[in-house]
């Protein structure tokens, strides 16, 4: 009887509420309903309430805590300083010794997928994997690694000069840090989930033949059982005070500065102008005034900063902004265990449908799901697109030539207004207040001549005959290219590939 494959799935943290363990998720389910008799064991630093995450199948799906993914954990806090403060000789110090580690504890395991590990947001653990995959290479353990790619830690800089302590002319005995996060021994394969990204890693120095385009797959979980939209509907308009006729844009995202959550509030402002009639484009004039929901606010950090700057302005001058629904959205519906008709969180989905429209105004992301997800909730996406990603699903036949690569305001895009401030506070608060001037006709006059044709565009989507339509098209291509199962198929065959 064949011994049958062992997959180890890891992330810094696993069972967290967070995208890459969304994903996670659902690559599991969908690579156990292909293989029923693949064993999985997912491993990293568990989250308390990770059984909640996939419930374990013994022999089947399994769960490998891993303390030390974790910069606080007792073998790493003796290093008494915080990531960035150490400096390469701790990340050599701690590395080596979680190799070791790996090496003990992951024997087992014949192909080894782990998660974002270029994004070097914690270089002692990039390091182990360096060293891990090379010494498996060099002593002849026939064990296959995959990483697969989220982001690029170019694009964190605050992470990027933690990584760059990596130099080979220090001590003579230190590797580079190039090396360390894009290694290209013959025992490593990598998956990028969209094409500008796979040909970055090719300029990077791997191999083509090395490096797979396989995108994120959208989950019809989402989808609510039933309709509870009229009940989610009154909860939100009695909690914020809204008038009930109120219309809904929703920003599904956790309020970070990468959201560029101020251009949706731009955005969702200028809209309410042409529904006031405060232009004198009379063609742009629509009916009903809409209300922006943000679904999370972040609790801590920097992140949180940035949300209560925007929380305050958005207070101060009465703005139809809400964000942070928190104790009121999961990503799937929670429900009273004695009484499953009670929701205690609704879900994602429920949230979406809740709302006319969703907006994405994001300038930084890896795949971004917000521009496919919401079509198989029968809800039009608006907004931003970001160059490198949305045309990958315009080549698969979604209709997105509505959004804005563009949205000049002053004569410079809005994101990049106050970019000479020095602080990124300083920087934020001149684009808020840029939203101000949408008080003055002569001003929304100039944004809609600037921005002429994917503002008729997005508007012809307030129609909903013609947003039906782009809906219907957009759906059947997001659900035949982007289900777990077609996705799925494309990861087992590159983890059971024979090389």
């Amino acid at each position: 009887m064949n011994k049958k494959l062992h997959l180890g799935i890891g992330h810094y943290g696993i069972g967290f509420q967070d995208g890459v363990n969304t994903v996670i998720s659902r690559n599991v389910r969908a690579l156990h309903e292909i293989d029923p008799h693949l064993k999985i064991t997912l491993f990293g630093k568990l989250s308390p309430d990770y059984r909640d995450f996939l419930e374990p199948i013994p022999g089947v799906l399994e769960y490998l805590n891993i303390d030390e993914f974790y910069p606080e954990s007792e073998l790493r806090r003796r290093v008494e300083k915080s990531i960035a403060d150490q400096q390469v000789h701790d990340y050599v110090w701690q590395g080596t010794n979680l190799a070791e580690i790996l090496d003990a504890r992951l024997a087992h395991m014949d192909v080894i997928l782990t998660e974002n590990l270029g994004i070097g947001i914690d270089p002692t653990v990039t390091y182990a994997f360096f060293l891990y995959t090379q010494y498996c290479y060099k002593s002849g353990i026939q064990k296959k690694f995959i990483y697969r790619v989220h982001d690029f830690v170019q694009q964190r800089p605050q992470f990027f000069s933690n990584v760059k302590k990596f130099h080979e002319y220090r001590f003579g005995t230190v590797p580079d840090w190039h090396s360390v996060l894009y290694p290209a021994s013959p025992n490593i394969k990598y998956i990028a989930i969209n094409r500008y990204d796979r040909s970055r890693l090719i300029e990077h120095g791997i191999e083509e033949n090395k490096v797979f385009y396989i995108p994120n797959s959208v989950d019809n979980a989402m989808i609510p059982p039933d309709d509870r939209t009229d009940e989610l509907r009154t909860k939100i308009i009695r909690r914020e005070e809204l008038d009930s006729s109120v219309r809904f844009i929703l920003y599904p995202v956790r309020c970070v500065r990468r959201k560029n959550v101020e251009e949706a509030i731009f955005f969702t402002c200028l809209l309410n102008c042409l529904a006031d009639g405060n232009t004198t484009k009379k063609k742009c004039i629509i009916e009903g005034k809409f209300h922006l929901l943000v679904s999370l606010k972040p609790e801590s950090g920097d992140d949180a900063r940035y949300a209560d700057q925007l929380l305050e302005f958005v207070r101060k001058h009465r703005l139809p902004v809400s964000i942070g629904f928190n104790d009121l959205i999961a990503l799937e519906r929670e429900t009273a265990p004695q009484d499953p008709t009670k929701i205690e969180r609704y879900g994602v989905g429920d949230m979406a449908r809740v709302a006319d429209l969703v907006i994405t105004t994001s300038v930084l992301e890896g795949f971004g799901f917000a521009y496919i997800e919401p079509w198989i909730l029968d809800r039009a996406v608006i907004g931003r697109s970001i160059p490198f990603i949305t045309p990958d699903f315009q080549l698969k036949g979604m209709k997105l030539g509505h959004l804005y690569t563009v949205l000049l305001v002053n004569g410079k895009d809005f994101k990049d207004l106050g970019k000479a401030k020095e602080a990124p506070e300083q920087a934020l608060q001149e684009r808020l207040d840029t939203i101000l001037r949408l008080n003055n006709a002569d001003f929304v006059d100039k944004v809609i001549e600037r921005n002429e044709t994917p503002i008729r565009a997005t508007l012809r989507l307030l129609d909903p005959d013609k947003r039906k339509k782009i809906i219907a098209i957009n759906k059947k291509v997001v659900g035949k290219v982007y289900s777990p199962s077609a996705i799925g198929k494309q990861i087992y065959e590159v983890i059971t590939a024979a090389e």
